[in-house]
């Protein structure tokens, strides 16, 4: 074998045993994406299947002029109406799984990642005889940090987006459970909180 070869050998194999394949998805995260993922079809497909209805492009065809037609309009505000509350009862599926998928995330990330960061912040502090090691403790924790609040925003824009649409007809949650609907400036302001907060990940600068 040629010196090269033997060369090429060697730094194939120091390549592949570098890759550290990184660790397989908890399963709490992969079902509760899949949930969420469902959720969000069926609202989107339900939700098209709404605005087709409404534009009367959905009205059954009657090919038998002697057969009594019903209200097309009314028939129509039907349809319509039923294919509203079953979009809401998916968006809502998807945003309970959304939910403890975030919760979850934030809770770990607070236990994990961040206390460490505290931890080796501490440490750091401690022996004070290495600035260099202090200044990258302060730097992965303001990193550590910042991903936590990250992951705080999507949980409670989760929280948001459950009690706006847990409100909604078809849903009617505060209906079922407590005889009234939610108040209305609750309602509002869920949904001007989950808006800021993606408005606030797209544009963190502004």
């Amino acid at each position: 074998m040629s010196s090269a070869g033997s060369f090429n050998q060697v730094r194939d194999t120091n390549i592949s045993t570098s890759i550290v394949p990184s660790p397989p998805a908890p399963i709490w995260k992969l079902l509760g994406g899949s949930l969420k993922l469902i959720g969000l079809m069926g609202f989107w497909a339900f939700d098209n299947i709404s605005f087709m209805t409404n534009a009367g492009f959905l009205d059954p065809i009657n090919l038998d002029s002697t057969s009594p037609v019903s209200d097309p309009k009314r028939d129509r505000l039907q349809r319509k109406k039923r294919a509203s509350e079953i979009a809401g009862r998916f968006y809502f599926i998807g945003g309970l799984a959304g939910l403890y998928v975030n919760l979850r995330s934030f809770w770990d990330h607070r236990n994990g990642a961040l206390r460490e960061a505290q931890v080796k912040l501490s440490k750091a502090i401690a022996s004070t005889s290495d600035a260099k090691n202090l200044s990258e403790a302060k730097d992965e924790l303001k990193e550590v940090e910042a991903r936590h609040f990250v992951l705080f925003l999507a949980f409670l824009k989760s929280c948001c987006d459950v009690m706006v649409f847990s409100n909604n007809p078809g849903i009617d949650l505060h209906l079922k459970l407590r005889g009234k609907k939610n108040h209305e400036g609750l309602h509002c302001l869920g949904g001007l909180v989950s808006a800021s907060t993606v408005l606030y990940n797209n544009f963190p600068n502004a």
